[in-house]
């Protein structure tokens, strides 16, 4: 006799290894040895990969489901082989786990190319039914059998089981970059062709990605051909060097951003365009400031206030002199959006377009257009964070029972336009600007409008730069400077320094600054370090 586990059965027992877990982990007092411990932390990790595993079948299945409307009218489920992955199965996934939609795809197609691998020769084989297998057994987590399965991305299906085969013995005793290290090398001895490719593929596709970090700052991440890095790097790092020699920086890190950007901006004609809506200095609401030229690097320290448009739907924060400086550097225009005003609930930008913009059509103006996709920024479904100016602008409500006009308009990505058109979707758009999703599982999320209400951080002149300011792994003996941790971890085994340096912190009453320029120069004496 045979029993069928359905979804239901899967999620009572994952209520009940929860509430297993919970009760063992509130203990009203520290007992047990490290190596008791030790081993609980073990057993939990495997917990941990088998649940993992579990995920990834879940997910599999979830994905073979299509929704179908029937000629009567009823909407169905039809369960398609394992394998496939039906347009809602990404969205559906962003909502449950709440993640980004980008991350939500990702995760949907690993653990499809995991789990549901075919068998051998049919065209659902992927051959990374092993990785699958030892997370299942508890013997490899979730993000190692991604590193693994990037390294085989394209790679036929025979041959990535070929690698799988070669490393599993290590699955459970090695670190993600090793076992990366290990199927760059199998992949070389068995198939140095597909290595070959794969570099050229990489270097073909280098590029250079901007997004909003800490606050006041922007992150890049670049991949860049070898030989080109190298002499870019080069010449970074000669100016940095310069940069700290005459104290434009104190640190080496801060240099080389400084003298990234400045490299940049001196090879490169730049234009830059403020728009200043319904403010005290632009009370013509749309405005637009124009500058054909660069406005000088803004000091540091002083005020801070937020701007928009730098990065697509994300406000930063920028000095307020420079912000004056591009202002005062520019020649103006009018370019009307209409009246224009701030929501004062959640800082929408939502107008009156005037008559000549209206329309009773199914397109919207040039003016309407521009004020949508400057009130939403990005995509406004959950999770998708798609620039407004690469997407459509969609009625909420359908043309023609919907009108063209802003409070029925929306941003939305080429494909996430696609699933509201599914079945069982809906969403609405409130006239402060807020947008709530309904998927066909009931669950509902709302995703919010640009603010554009300013934020100013004032110079207070109470900015310290004390050690403990700086984010650090905190021990019994901490915190560690910067150059204590690049003595026991970054230094190490250079000629110049011991193999081995424990930093042990003494705590004065007071802080002092110690000048490091000269004695960096000198070579360290025969004494041991004082601390």
């Amino acid at each position: 006799m045979t029993t069928t586990t359905g979804p239901t059965d899967v999620a009572d027992a994952a209520r009940a290894a929860r509430r297993v877990v919970e009760q063992v982990l509130s203990p009203a007092e520290c007992v047990g040895s490290v190596e008791e411990w030790s081993a609980a932390l073990g057993e939990l990790q495997v917990l941990a990969n088998l649940v993992a595993a579990a995920q990834d079948e879940a997910i599999v299945r979830l994905a073979a489901i299509e929704p179908e409307v029937l000629e009567t009218g009823e909407l169905v489920e039809a369960h398609r082989a394992l394998g496939h992955v039906s347009l809602d199965a990404p969205p559906i996934v962003s909502g449950v786990l709440t993640v980004t939609a980008v991350h939500a795809e990702r995760r949907v197609r690993e653990a499809v190319r995991r789990a549901a691998d075919g068998p051998e020769g049919t065209d659902t084989s992927t051959g990374l039914g092993g990785l699958h297998a030892a997370t299942s057994d508890g013997r490899l987590d979730g993000y190692r059998a991604g590193v693994v399965a990037y390294e085989l991305e394209e790679v036929p299906a025979e041959v990535a089981a070929t690698v799988v085969d070669a490393l599993d013995q290590w699955f459970d005793r090695e670190d993600a970059t090793r076992l990366r290290k290990r199927v760059r090398g199998v992949l070389a001895s068995i198939s140095p062709d597909l290595l070959r490719r794969r570099a050229v593929r990489a270097r073909s596709r280098s590029s250079l990605q901007r997004w909003v970090d800490e606050p006041g700052v922007d992150t890049w991440h670049g991949t860049f051909p070898s030989e080109e890095a190298c002499a870019a790097w080069a010449a970074v790092d000669a100016l940095a060097q310069q940069y700290v020699t005459d104290g434009t920086c104190e640190r080496i890190d801060r240099a080389r951003a400084k003298a990234l950007t400045d490299l940049v901006t001196s090879n490169a004609t730049i234009d830059l365009q403020v728009h200043m809506v319904g403010t005290a200095s632009a009370p013509d609401p749309g405005r637009l400031a124009h500058a054909p030229s660069r406005p000088q690097t803004a000091p540091a320290g002083g005020d801070l206030v937020s701007v928009h448009g730098a990065v697509p739907g994300e406000p930063v924060l920028v000095s307020r002199g420079w912000l004056q400086q591009a202002i005062a550097d520019t020649t103006t225009r009018t370019d009307r959006y209409g009246r224009v005003v701030l929501d004062p609930a959640t800082g929408a930008l939502t107008g009156e377009i005037r008559d000549e913009d209206t329309t009773d059509g199914y397109r919207p103006g040039a003016r309407l257009t521009r004020l949508v996709k400057a009130r939403d920024g990005h995509c406004r479904f959950p999770g998708c964070h798609v620039a407004a100016r690469f997407c459509d602008l969609d009625h909420v409500t359908p043309w023609p029972s919907g009108s063209t006009t802003a409070t029925n308009l929306a941003c939305l990505c080429r494909r996430h336009h696609r699933t509201k058109q599914r079945p069982g979707w809906t969403a609405r758009l409130d006239p402060d600007g807020t947008m709530t999703w309904t998927d066909p599982t009931g669950r509902q999320r709302t995703t919010h409008p640009v603010d554009h209400r300013p934020l100013t951080l004032p110079d207070t002149g109470t900015d310290t730069t004390d050690p403990p300011a700086n984010p650090c792994l905190v021990y019994p003996d901490a915190p560690h400077s910067v150059l204590e941790f690049a003595m026991e971890h970054t230094l190490g085994g250079r000629d110049r320094l011991p193999k081995k340096c424990r930093v042990h912190i003494h705590r004065p009453h007071r802080w002092t600054t110690l000048d490091l320029t000269e004695a960096s120069a000198q070579p360290p004496g025969p004494a041991a370090p004082p601390f």
